[in-house]
């Protein structure tokens, strides 16, 4: 694949007028789980997941037994896993395993929050456990990561990321929007479904604003005990920041999320030109970012009053 410089102003950026009306909506970032930055409260809605039954979960399980021995044999079975276009999740000799390819909303210490192309979010929870792997300059990784021939071919032959952008994030023009600081605030609140955990992300210029209402334990439910921090938006957690495509794998318990694989490939400005794209996996489109479609499994037709459960 064609090297790629991580992050905006690594490289020259082109200026991309309608960016911030086709993707923001009134201030807030049109995406899953979405709140108005001015303050309105958000209609919650119950998620829906589709547990499936059979031959993913054997992949995903041997996909993550066989990393630390094999991570061609890794990438083999994800690459297979192409049901998983979204966001997954299958029992497994009594484990709830999930995988879920999209963008990256935001990386901090301990959790992070990816976007599907669908427009669904999730938080997942990391540990000193979690593997991280830039899968940027293999084939085999970036076929893991898109499930996608056609996409794995013009990502790593010509560096044309158009595609893969399109399969994972949705359109050019969202993860641009990820990618580009603005001074309008972009906020995305989660509630993690049947806990007290909340998350609430609002980022403004490159300073990204996190509340959370309760803790994010490995082996427990969350505990309240609200607490808001800040941090650069970009900040990379083990090479992983906000803008990168990634596929992430692991497990469900106690109704959190819990990542023990990570596999992403940086994303920068001209890496996703000006937003034009179909979400046909091509790259030909219009990319329109309006915000509109299914999130996690419940239509909003007004994203900006908008959330879902994670």
């Amino acid at each position: 694949m064609i090297a790629r410089d991580r992050r905006y102003g690594k490289r020259p950026v082109k200026t991309r007028v309608g960016i911030a009306t086709a993707v923001l909506v009134g201030g807030a970032v049109a995406a899953a789980a979405v709140v108005a930055s001015h303050g309105a409260a958000p209609a919650a809605t119950s998620a829906a997941y589709a547990s499936r039954f059979g031959n993913e979960g054997t992949m995903i399980s041997s996909a993550l037994n066989s990393w630390s021995w094999s991570r061609q044999s890794s990438y083999s079975q994800l690459a297979q896993v192409t049901q998983a276009r979204q966001f997954s999740q299958t029992t497994h000799q009594g484990k709830m395993l999930a995988v879920q390819r999209g963008i990256v909303v935001l990386a901090t210490k301990k959790f992070l929050i990816l976007r599907s192309a669908n427009g669904s979010l999730h938080l997942w929870l990391l540990s000193g456990q979690t593997k991280f792997q830039n899968v940027s300059s293999t084939t085999a990784g970036t076929r893991a990561l898109t499930a996608d021939a056609s996409a794995t071919q013009q990502a790593m032959t010509s560096g044309n990321m158009i595609p893969a952008t399109t399969l994972l994030a949705g359109s050019p023009t969202m993860a641009a929007a990820l990618l580009t600081p603005n001074p309008a605030a972009q906020t995305v609140t989660i509630q993690v479904a049947n806990t007290s955990l909340t998350v609430k992300v609002t980022v403004s210029r490159s300073t990204a604003t996190v509340s959370q209402t309760a803790t994010t334990p490995a082996t427990s439910m969350p505990r309240w005990n609200p607490t808001t921090f800040t941090q650069n938006a970009w900040l990379p957690m083990r090479g992983l920041a906000r803008g990168d495509l990634a596929l992430v794998a692991g497990t469900r318990s106690h109704w959190t999320l819990h990542a023990q694989l990570v596999l992403f490939t940086p994303l920068s400005t001209a890496d996703v030109g000006n937003g034009n794209g179909n979400g046909d996996g091509n790259g030909n489109g219009n990319g329109n970012g309006n915000g509109n479609g299914n999130w996690d499994g419940t239509t909003a037709s007004t994203p900006t009053a908008a959330a879902t459960h994670c």
